[in-house]
């Protein structure tokens, strides 16, 4: 299966791909993919290794 989202930004829209909302998400496996298009602002929590 593939998903494709758009822009995904921290505080506020990570629920868009939590678990609670995303029931979807619950059994992906390997062979599926979770796909962001624009922004993913996810990653940035302002360590080192940004």
């Amino acid at each position: 299966m593939i998903f494709i989202t758009g822009d995904t930004h921290r505080e506020l829209d990570i629920h868009t791909i939590n678990p609670r909302e995303f029931v979807e998400g619950r059994t992906l496996t390997r062979d599926d993919y979770v796909i962001i298009c624009g922004d993913f602002g996810c990653i940035w929590d302002g360590g080192s290794g940004d």
